[in-house]
């Protein structure tokens, strides 16, 4: 996978879910709702959500459930022209190419292949309409690890993911969220088309060099940079996010400095009821 170059997000001292929670509310001064999800990379556990179960429209998310759909469909080998189209469909979000291949049988047979309990078509799903399905971040998050660990599926869909471009097939601006960071990241973004002037979606989902994560907004007015600008304060704090060798180190310190601590202070103790015993002092 090779990640594009941005600024590395500050280190903080933060816990996952603290991260979630700042990220969260800091969205809410702006007007808009963020749901948030984490899934550790290593042992596919959920460890952090906020509003993770809260079911939001996909817009372009839906696209990872329509390559992976075709990869099973093909058992990992599909034709060269489907291979090209799939992966500039993830890279560059080509609503074009999604429109020519999309089903309505993607969502449901890959919401029941990874056990998505909250991922459905929606009301507005058709045989010509797609972006209208239901996703939520725990759901986002918890695809993406088993994907990534799936062998029909994981070797194709996160290389794409990891080239995702900086601007998408219809200009939109793709650099926020995951695929605003440094180092190893992947993402797949989904916004409401621009000409919309009522209430509006954008998404980021992708990972981090330690967890699969989905940051989902909604907001009641078309308010694209503030969105784009919230999702990647998220994405920084979860970038930030110390690693558990980090704080088993730091927990490990602190216990020795908790135990020096104690030893002087029985030291301590002790020489005084030796100089007591001697008369040295009273």
């Amino acid at each position: 996978m090779t990640p594009a170059t941005a600024t590395a997000a500050p280190s903080n001292t933060l816990t996952p879910q603290q991260a979630l929670d700042q990220g969260v509310a800091d969205a809410v001064g702006d007007g808009v709702n963020q749901y948030a999800a984490l899934v550790d990379r290593s042992t596919g556990e959920l460890v952090a959500a906020s509003g993770g179960n809260t079911q939001v429209i996909s817009e372009s998310i839906v696209k990872l459930f329509t390559v992976s759909y075709y990869l099973v469909k093909y058992n990992g080998t599909v034709p060269t022209s489907l291979a090209t189209d799939l992966h500039e469909m993830i890279v560059h979000s080509n609503d074009r190419i999604e429109s020519e291949y999309w089903t309505t049988a993607a969502v449901p047979a890959m919401a029941a292949r990874y056990g998505l309990r909250h991922t459905a078509n929606g009301p507005k799903t058709g045989p010509h309409d797609w972006g209208w399905e239901y996703i939520t971040a725990d759901d986002e998050a918890m695809f993406l690890f088993k994907a990534s660990n799936d062998p029909i599926v994981g070797p194709f869909l996160m290389d794409a993911m990891a080239n995702v471009a900086s601007v998408g097939a219809d200009g939109f601006d793709q650099d926020f969220g995951f695929n605003s960071l440094d180092g190893d990241h992947g993402s797949k973004q989904g916004w409401t088309d621009l000409n919309s002037s009522q209430a509006i979606n954008v998404h980021s989902v992708g990972w981090t060099d330690q967890y699969f994560g989905a940051i989902l907004e909604t907001s009641a007015t078309p308010r694209y940079d503030a969105m784009r600008d919230d999702s990647t304060v998220t994405a920084d704090l979860i970038e930030g996010l110390q690693s558990q060798s980090e704080i088993a180190a730091e927990q490990t310190a602190a216990s020795i400095r908790v135990s020096a601590v104690s030893i002087v202070s029985q030291l301590q103790g002790m020489t005084r009821h030796v100089l007591q015993v001697a008369g040295l002092i009273s």
